[in-house]
């Protein structure tokens, strides 16, 4: 029996007569060896069974803060001061970007600057981290967003403190 005789018999033995698999090598195939784990490349990749326990923790617990973000007013500056405590709560729930957006809102409309630089630094360490992550879903989270600076914190400070030194002269 010739070589090729013998795999196209040890294909179609395998394989039922379809040709080689999708993503298979041919070695693979006529070696019998194992196909390793489907990658996860993309988001939604997951099927019930392959969803990883600590992911869809994180994606509860994300949900869990976008949807109070949503029952609160964010528009007005009044309603952002007010809701300092709660958002400090969330963040700790989970360190939602929108979250820190807020809370950085907020800061600055109540003249709080150290701890609004403080946050534009944690907002930044944040993006780093999911960008680092493994998982597409957590990636994503930051995409799209703009990111705070300390110095940016900074600017908003001077400008808002020119009008009231000028009016003390």
């Amino acid at each position: 029996m010739g070589i090729w005789k013998w795999l196209r018999k040890r294909l179609a033995r395998d394989h039922e007569g379809s040709d080689i698999p999708p993503g298979a090598s041919l070695l693979d195939v006529v070696l019998g060896r194992e196909r390793k784990k489907k990658t996860v490349s993309a988001l939604g990749g997951y099927d019930a069974d392959s969803y990883p326990e600590d992911l869809s923790e994180l994606l509860r617990r994300r949900q869990q803060v976008a949807n109070a973000l949503l029952e609160m007013d964010v528009t007005d500056a009044e309603a952002r001061q007010k809701a300092i405590p709660r958002l400090r709560e969330l963040l700790r729930t989970y360190p939602h970007p929108i979250a820190f957006e807020t809370l950085i809102h907020a800061f600055v409309d109540a003249g709080r600057w150290d701890e609004a630089r403080g946050l534009a630094f944690a907002a930044e360490s944040r993006r780093r981290e999911c960008a680092e992550s493994e998982h597409p879903e957590i990636c994503a989270e930051t995409d799209h967003l703009r990111s705070w600076t300390p110095e940016e914190i900074d600017q908003i400070r001077e400008e808002r403190e020119k009008p009231e030194k000028a009016k003390k002269r």
